[in-house]
């Protein structure tokens, strides 16, 4: 079955594009792209495509989200899937118009998030070494998660694990996920955190104190997850995004699992039991109160 291959890029809505640009380019040490109409492009460093890209919008939030497609007959497939079960197609596939972007077709997800499907002009290809620096995954929130779930089924994703506070962790390569979906009972929507694979233990450390070290203060972690295994450190952009650096992910290199691993209430979001509670961002509170 055509199936997504790789979480692409994550596009961001920053109310104040200077401050932005500053922070990604001097915090978190990513490479200027050429970006266009007014947007601003990044890469991380080693990779070889722009993986987040910014946009000028009043207020933040995620624009959209760009999901890899290994090849025009596949992301035909695709957009064919989610019409035919109901879904909508905002753009039928066409020529890209940012670098990189071969063909490009949009969808909108169950909760109305725009889905970029992209064939690129030139692929990510394998990544044999686990210390180069790449977009690793996307949290959103959802107040329909089960909606959410076979929605970016269509698409090739595969749940690996779930929580009892109702995240579901997607895979759609052999990392354990390139997305996951926290459920919301007071209707939130839209992206969580965005997540940066940086390779192991050893560059998650060095970052944590090069950044600290940059003025940046660190909202959790360090700490190791349960679902994943990965090694955390989380922090927040000038537009109030939080941002994480892992490593250590674990990865699934069977197509199929036999079974979706479950994490009860005893497991506190740090298997390491060092980096104290989750951050006041990842409290399901009412969109009123809500933070990008």
């Amino acid at each position: 079955m055509p199936k997504v291959s790789e979480l692409r890029r994550v596009a961001l809505r920053v109310p104040d594009m200077e401050a932005a640009c500053a922070f990604y380019e001097t915090v978190w040490a990513m490479d200027p792209g050429p970006g266009a109409s007014g947007e601003r492009s990044y890469r991380s460093r080693g990779e070889n495509h722009d993986d987040l890209l910014l946009v000028p919008a009043d207020g933040p939030g995620l624009d959209h989200l760009g999901l890899g497609v290994e090849s025009e007959a596949g992301l035909h497939a695709i957009v064919r899937r989610v019409r035919s079960a109901g879904g909508t197609v905002l753009s039928e596939p066409a020529p890209g118009s940012r670098a990189g972007d071969l063909l490009v077709a949009a969808v909108a997800d169950a909760d109305g998030n725009r889905v970029e499907l992209i064939v690129p002009s030139q692929p990510s290809g394998p990544r044999p070494i686990r210390s180069k620096r790449h977009l690793g995954h996307a949290v959103l929130w959802t107040p329909q998660a089960t909606q959410q779930e076979a929605f970016y089924a269509l698409l090739g994703f595969q749940v690996s694990d779930r929580t009892h506070i109702g995240m579901s962790f997607l895979r759609c390569n052999t990392d354990h996920h390139s997305l996951a979906l926290a459920a919301s009972r007071n209707g939130r929507r839209g992206l969580q955190h965005l997540a940066f694979d940086i390779g192991n233990i050893d560059d998650v450390m060095r970052e944590y104190a090069r950044i600290r070290s940059a003025g940046a203060d660190c909202i959790w972690g360090v700490g190791r997850h349960g679902p994943g295994n990965n090694v955390f450190a989380y922090f927040r952009d000038p537009a109030g995004h939080v941002v994480e650096y892992y490593g250590d992910m674990e990865t699934v290199e069977s197509a199929e699992v036999a079974q979706v691993r479950y994490w009860g209430p005893e497991h506190k979001g740090d298997i390491w039991n060092i980096a104290g509670a989750p951050p006041v961002q990842f409290r399901d509170e009412s969109p009123s109160k809500e933070t990008p």
